[in-house]
């Protein structure tokens, strides 16, 4: 008799149950499918949007993480157990390790977004606060400068996003300038003349582009002119640091006097 109880509780709790476990299983099936689905579709999108390659496996595995966590709460739910108490504890935890890494996860969302944006890429020249440097490597964390003395340059990423950064990007044609102080009396023909000879000495000039002298200002002793040579975004530092020595010679073979000259600050 007490068997036969058993065996009535066991059928009563297949019919009660049953539809319930059998729809669980056919969820977790389907998601599971689903979830390698759309984070395969996933992965195609950030190839051809040519994610950088070190980010696509962590993007993808915190997409496809996330979708299961999802999975297993809603199939829980379908069972018939309380999900609740589950998500105040992950909830808990996550609020707990955002306020321990603040400051990382900042610096890693910044990380994201710079290498899914690429406001500047390896190889690009970056003037930040001062701080002028090659870029060698973009990371999760921080961006590496390398100086054209080898020092290495570590910022942290958050750092990068939140302010100005002044980039001279890697194959751009740009301007290198200097600014000069010469004396009020100097011939403006004559001072063209030097500028362009001394421009078509530097082995990193344009083919083609000009220099440009501008006069900036003038007082009674002084003229202030500005001077730009086109190059290209690689040869910036070199051309820049060129220009003076060439410009000095032309100018002594010229009689033109210099009357303070200075490297203009930044890029």
């Amino acid at each position: 008799m007490e068997q036969k109880t058993y065996i009535q509780q066991f059928y009563q709790a297949i019919f009660q149950y049953g539809p319930q476990v059998l729809a669980a299983i056919l969820l977790l099936i389907v998601g599971l499918w689903l979830i390698r689905r759309i984070t395969a579709t996933f992965q195609m999108a950030l190839q051809k949007r040519k994610v950088d390659e070190s980010l696509r496996p962590f993007l993808t595995s915190l997409i496809d993480v996330a979708l299961k966590v999802a999975l297993l709460l809603m199939v829980a739910g379908q069972v018939g157990i309380q999900t609740t108490s589950f998500i105040a504890v992950f909830s808990a935890i996550a609020f707990a390790v955002g306020l321990a890494l603040q400051g990382s996860l900042g610096n890693f969302a910044s990380g994201v977004l710079i290498l899914l944006f690429r406001p500047y890429r390896v190889g690009d020249l970056l003037n930040l606060d001062g701080k002028i440097g090659y870029v060698t490597e973009i990371q999760i964390f921080s961006t590496i400068l390398t100086t054209d003395l080898g020092k290495k340059i570590i910022i942290p990423n958050g750092k990068m996003t939140e302010g100005a950064i002044i980039n001279v990007p890697m194959g751009a044609e740009v301007q290198a300038e200097i600014s000069l102080l010469l004396d009020s009396g100097t011939s403006l023909p004559n001072l063209r003349e030097a500028v362009e000879a001394a421009a078509s000495r530097c082995p990193w000039g344009l083919p083609g582009r000009e220099p440009e002298t501008v006069i900036t200002g003038l007082s009674r002793d002084d003229l202030k002119t500005d001077i730009a040579w086109w190059t290209s975004g690689e040869h910036y530092l070199l051309t820049l640091d060129f220009m003076p020595e060439a410009l000095r010679e032309e100018f002594q073979a010229r009689g033109i006097q210099l009357a303070k000259e200075r490297r203009r600050e930044g890029l």
